[in-house]
């Protein structure tokens, strides 16, 4: 059997025999919506296409040039995928992956792609927008008119295909003219473990193909609120640590050398524990809406309704300030540096040489390295909130979560988190005892670090405690079950949610 542009040399008997051999030994799936062809030997091609044989498919690679390489020939094989022709691999598919660039989509053989579902998984190298921009999928349905075109896996990497279960949950988004070939794709997507999501018509795909260039869209704002926290508590620290203490004793020589890590190390614990105070803030505020509300069917305003979808990143930058926080207190935790958590020095009396042979008697301090009990609660409480604020950031890396149940994710986030956030505020009240209840703010006027590092965890707990009284948690359980609290002289109704 011959084929248009094939060439019967011996070499390519062997790529060709192989894929017609398949066919008469009956080993060509017999589901023709699960043989695919992949026009497209790259990297990026095998992956997708050991994925699909991963998932029941049978795949044919589409080469202009099958024997070229030995090389590529060992790794295809290494896929499960045959490589062949592109007019061998067309023959045999009704699904055709196009795993090239858009400056070669000229060369395919558009021919053959007649009445095939065409599928385009391209990527820009640099974003285009306006009107008159067409994305790499209308550019290809433009040229082959008599195809069904779907826009889809350019969210996927070779990482991701290669690697199983990693990614499984990822969402893959689907957009096309042809409503019976992007459900066959669909399906195709869910049979390889990933979540098919229909963005519409094919003109989505302008907006699909911009996906891959967005660099961490939902970290923006995230990333801008707790830099603002973190700036706005530097400046009370840099006001309180510098421009007060050296105005106070007309002084202006002392604490500038602490700018680089003692002032950074105040405000990133301060910022941390805020940060996680924001993390349970939202969810607090929305519980009390709908207490008053009576319902859940009703929308949030939109700041808290972005707030709550933020918490997981300000959860993580959270946990990374701690780290930081964490790492340079062991590192300038000393008797000399805080001396309040440690055990009294003693003072002794020492000969010092003078000039002449002269000495001189001088009394200095013997530092005890041991902790008082303050000091062993103090450190105890931040190990303990550590190891659970890092349970908390793990269990939120969505490989993780999808690991576990409903119940146990609640359970890490929630219940170990709150526990999490009042170990942190212990934490805070062990290091400054002496200083908490006293006032030693600037002129006497702003308050020190470890009192308005409690402002925002103080108010979660206060906020807290009274959702925690059985007939409120009770009432609060039954609306977000669908319960609605009916009009004055209406009847109660209960809801399915």
């Amino acid at each position: 059997m011959n084929n248009p542009g094939f060439d019967q040399s011996p070499t390519d008997t062997y790529s060709n025999g192989n894929a017609h051999e398949k066919m008469a030994n009956g080993k060509v799936n017999t589901d023709p919506n699960k043989v695919v062809a992949v026009l497209g030997s790259g990297d990026y091609g095998r992956a997708l296409s050991g994925r699909l044989v991963r998932s029941g498919y049978e795949v044919f690679i589409g080469s202009r040039d099958p024997n070229k390489n030995l090389k590529i020939r060992e790794m295809v094989a290494s896929t499960g995928a045959t490589l062949t022709t592109q007019d061998v691999a067309l023959s045999h598919a009704r699904v055709v992956i196009i795993a090239v660039g858009r400056d070669n989509y000229d060369a395919l053989p558009l021919s053959q792609l007649v009445g095939k579902v065409v599928v385009d998984v391209s990527n820009n190298t640099k974003s285009k927008k306006g009107p008159h921009h067409r994305s790499n999928a209308e550019y290809l349905q433009g040229l082959t008119r008599d195809t069904e075109v779907v826009k889809s896996f350019n969210v996927l990497s070779a990482y991701a295909l290669e690697n199983g279960g990693l990614q499984g949950s990822k969402e893959v988004f689907l957009a096309s003219d042809f409503p019976e070939a992007k459900s066959l794709v669909s399906q195709m997507v869910r049979d390889m473990g990933f979540t098919p999501v229909d963005w519409g018509a094919l003109k989505a795909a302008r907006d699909i193909e911009e996906v891959p260039l967005r660099l961490m869209p939902s970290w923006k704002k995230p990333v801008k609120v707790a830099f603002g926290v973190f700036l706005g508590l530097w400046i009370m620290s840099f006001i309180q640590f510098q421009i007060c203490m050296n105005s106070q004793y007309y002084n202006w020589t002392w604490g500038w050398k602490h700018l680089g890590m003692q002032n950074f190390n105040r405000t990133i614990a301060i910022c941390a524990i805020w940060t996680l105070a924001l993390c349970y803030l939202p969810g607090l505020i929305a519980a009390y809406l709908q207490l008053w509300r009576g319902t859940k069917y009703s929308r949030f305003p939109a700041f808290l309704d972005d707030w709550l979808k933020m918490r997981k990143q300000l959860g993580l930058l959270m946990l990374g300030m701690a780290a930081i926080h964490a790492c340079i207190s062991v590192a300038v935790l000393t008797p000399q540096s805080t001396a309040w958590v440690y055990e009294d020095p003693k003072e002794i009396e020492v000969l010092v040489p003078g000039e002449n042979g002269t000495t001189t008697t001088s009394v200095v301090k013997e530092y005890n390295f041991e902790f008082n009990w303050r000091g062993e609660l103090f450190l105890t409480m931040g190990a303990v909130s550590t190891c659970l604020l890092t349970v908390l950031g793990i269990s939120s890396l969505p490989s993780v979560t999808a690991t576990l149940s409903w119940r146990e994710f609640t359970f890490i986030q929630s219940k170990l988190g709150w526990v999490a956030m009042v170990v942190a505020v212990l934490h805070d009240i062990f290091l400054a005892w002496y200083y908490m209840f006293l006032y030693k703010g600037c002129y006497g006027y702003l308050p020190i670090g470890p009192q308005y590092a409690l402002y925002l965890p103080m108010l979660c707990i206060i906020l807290k405690i009274p959702l925690l009284i059985p007939p409120v948690d009770n009432h609060l359980q039954r609306i977000r079950g669908g319960y609605e609290r009916p009009p004055r002289g209406g009847k109660k109704t209960e809801m399915i949610a």
